[in-house]
C-alpha cells in the first residue's frame, strides 16, 4: 500500500470551462464613415425610390450612391478597368431616366435594372474584371445574394463596437432610461392639467396630432425599412473589399457545377423532345393559312383584329416559354453537352429555335396589322419590345450551336442593355400619343381615344398638348386627377414642361 504522506490527499482534477472572448470586428475609419453614409443612402433610397419616385431627386440619389461606392472602392485599392468605367457610365446614364420620363412603369423597371447592375459593378470592380463574366448567372448570384448576405450583420457589429467605446453611449442609455421612467408620470400630470385648463388641452391636442400624424408614421416605416437596406449595402461593399473572407468565383468551379447537373442520357432527351417537335410541325402546317394570313394583311374568317392579334400572342408566349425551358433542360441535364455536344443535340436546339422565330415573325406581322387598324397602346409597345428581345435570344442560341466559344452571356447582356435603353429613353407614352394622333388625322383611325390619353402620365399628356389634341383645361384637369396634392412624382422634365405650357 502506497501512502503519500508529503503530498497529502489527492483531489481529482476538474477541468474548468474556458470562456471564449467575443471577437471584435476590425474596421477602419473609411469603413466607419461609409457605414454612416449607408444609413443615409438607404433612407434616401427607401423614401425617393420605393415610396416617392421624385424624378430629379431620385436621379441625384442614384448618382450620389454610385459615386460614393466608386470612391470607397478606389480608396480600398480597387482599380477601375476600362470595362468597369463603361459599366459605371451606363449606370450614370440610366440614372437620368427618372428625370426625363413620368412613366412609373418605366421608372420601376429602371430601378430594378440599376439595382442589379450596381451590385454587379461592385463585384466586377473588386474582382478587377476586364470583361463580362463568361458564367454571368453565377456571378450575379454572388453579387446580389451570396456576398451581401454573408456579411449582412457586419454593419451592426461595427456600430455596436463603436458605441461601446464611446463615453457618450452610457449617457445616452441613462437618458433613455430616465425618459422611460418619466413617461407614465408625465401622461398622468398632462391629463390632469388638460382637465383643468382648456387652453392647455387644445395646445397638447394639436401637439399630439402633429407628432402622431400620418407623415410621421410614414417616416418611421421608412426608417425601419432603411435599416436592412443599409446593412445589405454595407455588407456588399465589405464583402467585396475583404476578398479573403469570401469564396471568389472560379470558372473551374462553375464548370464542375454544370458537369454535376448532367445526369440524363442524350438518348432520353432525344426521345422526350422528338414528339414535341413533331407536334409543333403538325400544328404549324395545320394552321399555316391561319398564321400566314398575317403576312398578306388579311383576316381569317370569323376573327376580328383584336381576337386575331391577342390569340397569336398567347400562342407565341406559351410556345416560346416551353421552347426556352426545353432548350435549358437539354443544355443543362444532357450528359453530352457543352464542347462535347453531338450533332443531334445541336439539331434539336436549332429546330426549336427556328420554329419559335417563325412564330415570332408571324405574331409581329399580326401585331403590325392590329396597330394599323387600332393604333398603339402601352401593352402593345411593351409586348412588341419583348418579342424582339425574345427573337434575338433565339438567334444567339442558334449561333451558339455552331460557335461554342461565343460568349453568350456577354452578347445577351449587351443586347438587353441596348434594347432597354431604347425602351426607357424613347418615352413610350409620348410616342404612343403622337402616333395615334397622327393616325387619326390621316383618317386611319375612326376616332381618337381621349380617355386613353388622359390615363397616361405627363409624357403622353405633353405630347398630346403639343399636337393640339387636348386643351389647357383638359391637361390641368387630368393632371390633378393623376397626381395627388404635392405629389413628389411630378419632379421630372415632362411634368415641368407641361406645367410651364399650361399655366
Amino acid at each position: 500500500m502506497n501512502n503519500n504522506i508529503y503530498n497529502g490527499p489527492q483531489v481529482p482534477y476538474i477541468p474548468q470551462a474556458v470562456c471564449k472572448v467575443k471577437e471584435k470586428p476590425e474596421y477602419t475609419k473609411l469603413e466607419l464613415a461609409f457605414s454612416v453614409f449607408s444609413i443615409i443612402a438607404a433612407f434616401a433610397f427607401v423614401r425617393y425610390v420605393i415610396y416617392y419616385v421624385m424624378g430629379f431627386i431620385t436621379t441625384g440619389v442614384f448618382i450620389a450612391i454610385i459615386t460614393a461606392i466608386l470612391i470607397y472602392l478606389m480608396k480600398k485599392g480597387c482599380k477601375l478597368t476600362t470595362f468597369n468605367k463603361v459599366n459605371a457610365g451606363v449606370l450614370y446614364i440610366f440614372s437620368f431616366v427618372f428625370s426625363i420620363t413620368a412613366n412609373n412603369f418605366i421608372k420601376n423597371l429602371d430601378a430594378v435594372f440599376l439595382f442589379g447592375a450596381g451590385a454587379y459593378l461592385v463585384y466586377a470592380v473588386s474582382s478587377g474584371n476586364k470583361d463580362i463574366d463568361r458564367y454571368l448567372p453565377f456571378a450575379m448570384c454572388k453579387a446580389i445574394f451570396e456576398y451581401p448576405f454573408s456579411h449582412f450583420g457586419k454593419q451592426a457589429a461595427i456600430t455596436q463596437d463603436r458605441f461601446s467605446k464611446s463615453k457618450s453611449s452610457s449617457n445616452v442609455k441613462y437618458i433613455l432610461i430616465g425618459l422611460i421612467i418619466t413617461i407614465p408620470v408625465t401622461i398622468v400630470v398632462a391629463s390632469l392639467l388638460m382637465s383643468a385648463d382648456d387652453g392647455l388641452e387644445k395646445m397638447l391636442t394639436n401637439l399630439y396630432f402633429s407628432i402622431f400624424s400620418n407623415e410621421i408614421w410614414t417616416v418611421i416605416i421608412q426608417v425601419l425599412l432603411a435599416i436592412p437596406c443599409s446593412m445589405y449595402l454595407f455588407g456588399m461593399l465589405y464583402a467585396n473589399t475583404h476578398r479573403d473572407k469570401i469564396n471568389p468565383l472560379e470558372e473551374q468551379n462553375c464548370i464542375k457545377t454544370l458537369f454535376s447537373m448532367r445526369f440524363v442520357s442524350n438518348l432520353i432527351m432525344y426521345t422526350a423532345v422528338t414528339p414535341l417537335c413533331i407536334l409543333y410541325v403538325m400544328f404549324f402546317f395545320s394552321q399555316a393559312s391561319y398564321f400566314l394570313s398575317a403576312f398578306s394583311g388579311k383576316l381569317p374568317n370569323g376573327f376580328t383584329y383584336a381576337d386575331y392579334a391577342r390569340k397569336g400572342f398567347f400562342e407565341l408566349f406559351a410556345v416560346a416559354v416551353i421552347n426556352l425551358l426545353v432548350l435549358c433542360c437539354i443544355s443543362l441535364f444532357s450528359k453530352k453537352a457543352g464542347k462535347e455536344k453531338p450533332f443531334t443535340l445541336k439539331f434539336y436546339n436549332v429546330v426549336l429555335s427556328i420554329f419559335t422565330l417563325i412564330l415570332i415573325a408571324t405574331a409581329m406581322s399580326k401585331m403590325a396589322l392590329y396597330i394599323d387598324n387600332y393604333g398603339l397602346t402601352e401593352l402593345r409597345v411593351y409586348t412588341s419590345w419583348f418579342m424582339v428581345l425574345l427573337a434575338l435570344i433565339f438567334v444567339l442560341i442558334i449561333i451558339k450551336q455552331f460557335h461554342y466559344d461565343m460568349k453568350f452571356s456577354k452578347n445577351l447582356a449587351v443586347i438587353f442593355t441596348l434594347l432597354f435603353a431604347i425602351l426607357c429613353f424613347s418615352r413610350p407614352e409620348a410616342l404612343i400619343a403622337k402616333y395615334n394622333i397622327e393616325m387619326y388625322r390621316s383618317g386611319q383611325l375612326d376616332e381618337l381615344d381621349k380617355e386613353a390619353l388622359f390615363r397616361m402620365s405627363d409624357d403622353g399628356l405633353l405630347a398630346a398638348f403639343n399636337e393640339d389634341a387636348i386643351t389647357v383645361e383638359e391637361a390641368n384637369r387630368n393632371k390633378e386627377r393623376i397626381y395627388e396634392p404635392r405629389c413628389y412624382r411630378r419632379y421630372n422634365l415632362s411634368a415641368i414642361i407641361l406645367d410651364s405650357k399650361t399655366e
